[in-house]
C-alpha cells in the first residue's frame, strides 16, 4: 500500500525529514513507465519515505521493502511491494546509508562474508551429509521398505532381470534337465519345515550360468526372486539325488536376506530419494541404472550378512539340513581360491563377514 502526501517541494541535495540529516538520492521506477525519476530515501518510524520531485511522497512499510544484499560491486536495488523499483549506483553510499539506520545484512550474507563462519558452515555441511549417510538414509530406508507394495517389488525384479539379460550377465543354464525343479522343490520343503505359521518368505528359483568373474554365487532381488549359478552347483556336487546341504544352507542365507528386505532397504538406501519417488509415481529409470550390479554383487552390509547368516542357520535347523554344509561350502571356495583370505569372493563381496567367522556360526551355533 502506498500514500502520496507533502507540504515542501523537493530540492536535491536537501535532507529529508526524518532522516537524521542525511538523506539518499537514487533512481525510482513506479513499475509502470520506462523513465525513472530521481527520489530521496528517507527511513523513519518504520517506513521507508521516497520524496518525488513533485512535492509528492511515497510510503512504504520497512517490512514489506526487499531490500538489497552486500556485494562487491553492481547496482543496488530495493523492491517497493507494490512493484516499484529503486536503484542505488554509489555503493559506498548506500552501505554508509544502511548502516546509519540499522538495516542488517540477512544472517546468510553475514556468514558468507566471515570465512570462519564459511568454514564453521561448511563443517557443519560436511558434518550433516556424512550424518545423514550414516545414520538417516539406513533409518529412513528401514522405515519405507514395508511400505512398498508386493506388486512394486515383484515389478522391480522384473527389471531388473531383463536388464541383466541384456547385459549378457544372465545366461541359460547348463545343469541336467529337472535340476530347477528338484531345486526349487528341496527349497520349498526346506521353509515349509522353517516358516510352520503365517510370515513365510516369498521367493522364486531359477538357475542361471553367470560370468565367469562372478564365481560360484547367488543373489536375492527385493520381490523375492533368488539367482544361484551354476557354478555354485558345480563347486558342491549333491549324492544320491540330494542336494549338497551347503547348497541348501547359500538359499537359506538369500532367504534369509528376502526375509529381513535386506535389498529392498539397500537398495532405498543406495538410490535414496529418486527411488523412494520411484516407487510411488512409477519411475523407475534411475533404479535400473544401479540395480543390476547391485544386486549381482550383493554388497550388503555387514550387519545385513550376519542377520542372513542368523536366519539361514535357524532354517537348517529347523528343516533338518546339516548346517555344516556351510563350512564345507567355505572350505570349497578356500580351495577354489587361495587368496580370499579373509575377503569374500573376487566380484566383490567384501562386506561381507569373514569366512572363518561365518562357518564358525554354522559350525558351533556362535560367532
Amino acid at each position: 500500500m502506498t500514500s502520496s502526501a507533502s507540504t515542501s517541494g523537493f530540492e536535491p541535495g536537501t535532507p529529508a525529514a526524518g532522516d537524521g540529516g542525511a538523506g539518499l538520492h537514487a533512481q525510482w521506477y513506479d513499475g509502470e513507465h520506462a523513465r525513472s525519476q530521481e527520489v530521496e530515501l528517507s527511513l523513519t518510524s518504520g517506513e521507508l519515505c521516497l520524496a518525488l520531485p513533485s512535492g509528492d511522497q511515497r510510503r512504504y512499510p520497512r517490512g514489506r521493502v526487499t531490500w538489497p544484499e552486500r556485494t562487491r560491486h553492481g547496482v543496488r536495488q530495493l523492491l517497493l511491494p507494490d512493484g516499484g523499483v529503486v536503484e542505488l549506483r554509489d555503493a559506498p553510499a548506500w552501505e554508509a546509508w544502511a548502516r546509519r539506520h540499522g538495516l542488517a545484512d540477512p544472517l546468510a550474507v553475514r556468514w558468507a562474508a566471515s570465512w570462519r563462519a564459511a568454514l564453521w558452515a561448511a563443517a557443519g555441511l560436511v558434518l550433516l551429509m556424512v550424518g545423514a549417510g550414516v545414520w538417516g538414509v539406513p533409518w529412513l530406508a528401514e522405515r519405507s521398505a514395508p511400505l512398498v507394495p508386493q506388486a512394486v517389488r515383484v515389478h522391480i525384479d522384473r527389471l531388473v532381470l531383463e536388464q541383466l539379460r541384456s547385459e549378457g550377465w544372465l545366461e541359460p543354464s547348463q545343469m541336467p534337465a529337472g535340476t530347477a525343479e528338484r531345486l526349487r522343490a528341496a527349497v520349498d520343503q526346506m521353509l515349509a519345515r522353517a516358516y510352520p505359521d503365517a510370515g513365510r518368505p516369498k521367493v522364486q528359483l531359477d538357475i542361471h550360468r553367470l560370468p565367469g568373474w562372478a564365481g560360484p554365487n547367488a543373489f536375492a532381488l527385493p520381490g523375492g526372486q533368488i539367482i544361484i549359478s551354476d557354478a555354485l552347483l558345480e563347486l558342491l556336487p549333491g549324492e544320491g539325488g540330494h542336494f549338497h546341504p551347503g547348497v541348501l544352507g547359500v538359499l537359506a542365507h538369500e532367504v534369509g536376506h528376502v526375509h529381513g528386505e535386506h535389498g529392498l532397504r539397500h537398495l532405498l538406501a543406495a538410490s535414496s530419494t529418486a527411488v523412494l519417488l520411484g516407487w510411488w509415481v512409477g519411475d523407475y529409470s534411475s533404479l535400473l541404472v544401479l540395480a543390476p550390479s547391485l544386486f549381482i554383487q550383493a554388497a550388503h552390509s555387514r550387519a545385513f550378512e550376519r542377520e542372513a547368516d542368523d536366519e539361514a542357520l535357524r532354517i537348517m535347523r529347523a528343516a533338518g539340513v546339516d548346517p555344516r554344509g556351510m563350512v564345507a561350502f567355505f572350505t570349497a571356495l578356500q580351495r577354489l581360491d587361495p587368496q580370499r583370505g579373509q575377503a569374500l569372493p573376487s566380484f566383490g563381496l567384501a562386506t561381507h563377514p569373514p569366512d572363518a567367522e561365518r562357518a564358525r556360526l554354522f559350525e558351533t551355533g556362535s560367532r
